[in-house]
């Protein structure tokens, strides 16, 4: 079990335990960038924002149907001017004369990280301090920097290289800069020899839990598995599109066909489109519960009879049609025997 321990002191008996710690993460450290002299004091970490202006291009599709089921794929190619933190390789363009973008940057985006960074008594690594994000802009000084390279200029709350940054010019690059200050944080990992690292469990995992803010640890894990339910419903979600996406490529030779006659055509893809549907949910379903029968049989069962509900509903709507017709004679009927 997890322990909550202050951040005054490193106690000797908490050693190689599971511990929860708060406090503010600081330094001492200045970071500095050393193309620029740019320097921020007592700063966990100093992020350079690099972007070039560059010619991007953008490529747009629509398929469109041919008589006898076929399907053309009409492209489109456009191109406009954008800033880009990376290079854009415009050799690989539909239209590359007149669109061309240099092969590098001259200066690129890059981030700092202060050697020495603590929470109260104990010390944090460089593999902690890099999950902190609390980002925030930080402007350049406004007085002219005497160290900044040849051809580059203070412009804005940033840097410019180019000759005019309100015409700029494709290869212009604007420099800006955010850094994480000093900041409370709480923590979830192993104390070890005055350091947090993380926690490594009996069957091979990690804990090593960090959020901003000073918390409990009923929190820490509650969010920790808010966040693994929220991430594990987003892949099934993902796994039900992908599944549906297969059902459909198996069942388009049916549109294709039926493209002959283009009415009949858009209702086999309604229905083809339902029918992918239908099953990439069912199997999805099915999937999910053979993997809860033993964890959470309850869901299992709810899931197993959601499917059975859905595959049913088809052959009980055939079932009711069929009697309405067979059914008891009418008046009309009875009268003709």
């Amino acid at each position: 079990l997890a322990m909550e321990v202050k951040n005054n002191v490193v106690l000797p008996e908490n050693e190689g335990k599971l511990v929860v710690i708060s406090g503010t993460a600081t330094t001492e450290d200045t970071l500095s960038d050393p193309d620029f002299g740019f320097q921020s004091d007592k700063t966990l970490q100093l992020h350079r924002v690099a972007e070039m202006y560059q010619w991007a291009e953008k490529k747009t599709k629509k398929s469109v149907k041919k008589t006898g089921g076929s399907k053309t794929t009409i492209t489109t190619y456009s191109y406009n001017k954008k800033w880009s933190p990376v290079v854009i390789n415009s050799d690989k363009f539909q239209e590359s004369y007149g669109h061309d973008n240099p092969d590098v940057m001259k200066y690129e985006s890059s981030t700092w990280t202060a050697a020495k960074v603590t929470l109260g008594a104990f010390n944090l690594p460089s593999s902690e301090v890099s999950r902190i994000n609390t980002w925030t802009n930080k402007p350049v000084p406004d007085s002219n920097n005497t160290a900044l390279p040849s051809g580059v200029k203070p412009y804005g709350t940033g840097y410019y290289f180019g000759e005019n940054p309100s015409s700029p010019q494709v290869g212009d690059i604007k420099i800006t800069y955010s850094v994480v200050l000093p900041t409370d944080i709480t923590v979830v990992a192993q104390q070890k020899e005055g350091t947090i690292v993380p926690f490594v469990t009996k069957n091979g995992g990690s804990i090593d839990l960090l959020k901003t803010g000073v918390y409990g640890k009923d929190f820490m894990f509650d969010a920790a598995k808010n966040e693994n339910k929220a991430a594990t419903w987003l892949i099934r979600i993902i796994g039900i599109c992908v599944m549906y996406y297969g059902v459909s490529m198996v069942l388009d030779p049916i549109v294709v066909l039926s493209d002959v006659l283009p009415f009949l055509g858009n209702i086999a893809e309604i229905g083809v489109s339902l029918i992918s549907w239908v099953v990439a949910i069912i199997t999805s379903f099915v999937v999910i519960a053979v993997a809860w029968v033993f964890y959470r049989p309850i869901v299992a069962i709810v899931l197993f009879a959601v499917s059975g509900a859905v595959l049913a509903v088809p052959f009980f709507l055939k079932k009711k049609g069929s009697k309405s017709v067979s059914g008891e004679p009418t008046e009309s009927t009875e009268l003709l025997v």
